[in-house]
C-alpha cells in the first residue's frame, strides 16, 4: 500500500492497483475510488470487481466512486455476473451513495442504468448519481 497526494492535497492510499484498474481509498472523505486505467476482458473485469466488493465490505464505507469511462461495454454474460455479485455484495454493506463516472458511449451509459435499476429492486436503498467528469462525482460524495 502506498499514498498518493492529489493535487487538492486529498491523501488517497492505493489498496490494490494492476495495469487495468486501481482501487484507492480516501480516508479523508472515507471513500473507496474505483478506477478502469483501459478496456477490460471478463476475468479482469471481475477480478477488479471482486476485490472491490472485498473492500468495501471489509472497511465498511459507505460512499463509492466508480470510474467506468476507460473500461468499455460489459458483454451479456458480465452484465449478470455483476447484477448478482452487487445484489449480494451491496446488501452486505453500509453503501449509501455511488457515483459512477460513465464515457459518453450509450451503450456503456445504457448498460450501467438498466444494472442500477435492477440491483436496487433486490437491495436496501443506496443512492446513485452518473456523472461525465470525475471531480464532478468526488463533489458531490463529499457533499454528504
Amino acid at each position: 500500500m502506498h499514498t498518493i497526494t492529489q493535487p487538492d492535497n486529498i491523501q488517497q492510499a492505493c489498496l490494490f492497483s494492476t495495469d487495468f484498474v486501481e482501487i484507492m481509498h480516501d480516508a479523508q472523505h472515507t471513500m473507496l475510488l474505483v478506477r478502469w486505467l483501459r478496456p477490460v476482458n471478463s476475468h479482469e473485469y471481475r477480478l477488479g470487481i471482486e476485490e472491490t466488493g472485498r473492500v468495501l465490505l471489509e472497511m465498511g464505507l459507505q460512499k463509492l466512486l466508480i470510474n467506468n469511462q476507460r473500461m468499455g461495454v460489459l458483454t451479456m454474460d458480465d452484465q449478470g455476473w455483476l447484477a448478482a455479485i452487487s445484489i449480494r455484495t451491496i446488501s452486505q454493506s453500509n453503501l449509501k451513495q455511488l457515483a459512477i463516472i460513465s464515457s459518453t458511449n450509450f451503450f456503456q451509459q445504457h448498460t450501467n442504468e438498466k444494472l442500477d435499476r435492477r440491483v436496487k429492486e433486490q437491495t436496501p436503498f443506496f443512492e446513485t448519481q452518473y456523472f461525465l467528469i470525475e471531480r464532478d462525482g468526488l463533489e458531490w460524495l463529499k457533499g454528504y
